[in-house]
């Protein structure tokens, strides 16, 4: 199959389009990238200065009358002001055709708390997210071909779900509850695709990853040897959220050295995404931790999750 570049993106024109972590180098280069094709773009970050800074360089970069991009506050450290940001969204769009859940923190070395009482990362890399996907939700279902894209991280591989200790609480270990925050990330991404498929909407959730080290100490010497352009970065996103080949429930990221980078393409789960049972328990969890409801709950007769690169879903995970 012929390796997907930016170059064959099609035109964006009136989609709009959400990034969280906007003001990163990737989530501007993915708004560039689609507004430049045509797309209005809402960057949403908490750092207001850093807003203004992205806007000022996205609309000097782009033509002149291309530059459809704006900035939103939110603090995602926050489910208030994340169910605050979704509210008042929901007032000011009619529509939104693609999400991308791009926000996350890397390395917080002590455990801390959010205003709820929930471990940092947790809450930042994944409960954020979940509530403000589930607030935005009626906003896709009334466009085609909708999407909502979630950025994992290859580092989600060593974790799991502890559901014992979501928060950190009996033991904190830094690398070990970003690993988890992505694996939630990557299991909702998936669950979310299953209930979609039992009331078939045309609404597709695609996680990815962007290539961030990890793994074999020669793989981490190449990522920082060999510095790549933030585009080798926002790729995988820019492929989930325009082009056709993309499905829901499938897994992308890049398929050169050690997924570092290259052509996004499919990759396989690890198996600590496929159990179902898992991913029953954290949905209903992130309810009640959230305070929000997805309403989406009917799952008779719908087979789990999808195999790599066959459409038809898999019935055993």
């Amino acid at each position: 199959m012929k390796k997907w570049t930016k170059e064959v993106m099609g035109s964006q024109l009136g989609k709009t389009v959400l990034i969280t972590g906007g003001t990163t180098k990737v989530g501007i280069e993915v708004a560039r990238e689609l507004a430049f094709h045509g797309a209005k773009v809402i960057l949403c970050a908490e750092d207001v200065l850093k807003g203004q800074s992205a806007i000022e360089q996205l609309v000097e970069q782009l033509p002149s009358g291309q530059a459809h991009v704006s900035f939103e506050v939110v603090d995602l450290s926050d489910l208030e002001s994340v169910k605050n940001f979704g509210q008042k969204f929901l007032s000011d769009h009619e529509k939104l055709h693609v999400l991308i859940n791009n926000a996350e923190l890397i390395h917080v070395p002590r455990r801390m708390l959010t205003p709820q009482g929930h471990e940092l990362l947790f809450s930042y890399n994944y409960l954020s997210h979940f509530a403000l996907t589930a607030t935005l939700f009626p906003l896709m279902q009334r466009v085609q071909d909708a999407r909502v894209i979630f950025q994992s991280n290859l580092r989600h591989s060593p974790s799991e779900v502890d559901f014992f200790d979501l928060d950190g609480e009996n033991s904190y270990r830094p690398n070990r509850a970003f690993s988890q925050s992505k694996l939630a990330l990557l299991v909702f991404a998936r669950e979310l695709d299953r209930r979609l498929r039992a009331i078939q909407l045309d609404v597709k959730s695609i996680p990815i990853h962007s290539g961030g080290f990890t793994g074999p100490a020669l793989a981490q010497f190449f990522q920082f040897t060999f510095r790549r352009h933030p585009i080798q970065a926002a790729l995988p996103i820019l492929f989930a959220a325009t082009a056709t080949e993309a499905l829901g429930g499938h897994y992308y990221g890049p398929t050169g050295f050690y997924e570092l980078w290259g052509a996004p393409g499919e990759i396989d789960f690890l198996t600590q995404a496929k159990n179902l049972q898992t991913a029953e328990k954290l949905w209903e969890i992130s309810e009640q931790l959230t305070g929000v409801d997805f309403k989406l709950h009917d799952l008779s007769n719908v087979v789990p999750f999808h195999l790599k690169g066959l459409r038809p879903p898999e019935f055993f995970t």
